[in-house]
């Protein structure tokens, strides 16, 4: 079975089917994204772990009231190492929470069109 880069059904269930709210918070997310990834760049480029544990979970949180399970499981990832302050594949698993958030990028950008 495939997950959806974003469960729309169960977005519109958190937004109470509210099209324009959801259009407002992919907006929001659309604004917010490059400068949380970067935080995470930058923290896991410094081995800050606790800047990767906090910026990771700011990310996580914006993805899973966004119904984004894959990407926010990814960023849960990252959370995680910076949780445990493990450098072990840290950098890996942001070049896969980036993509997974591409992703919803695009999905975004499809929804919008």
């Amino acid at each position: 079975m495939t997950v959806s880069v974003i469960n729309l059904d169960e977005l519109k269930e958190i937004m109470d089917n509210d099209m324009e709210l959801i259009q407002e918070c992919f907006a929001e997310f659309l604004v917010d994204y490059p400068g949380l990834i970067g935080d995470i760049k930058t923290a896991a480029a410094a081995k800050n772990f606790e800047g990767v544990d906090n910026s990771a979970h700011k990310l996580k949180g914006t993805l899973r009231y966004l119904a984004a399970e894959p990407a926010a499981t990814a960023a849960q990832t990252v959370e995680a190492a910076g949780k445990h302050q493990d450098p072990e594949g840290l950098e890996d698993k942001v070049s896969d929470l980036e993509a997974e958030c591409q992703k919803v990028i695009l999905y975004i950008d499809d929804f919008s069109a």
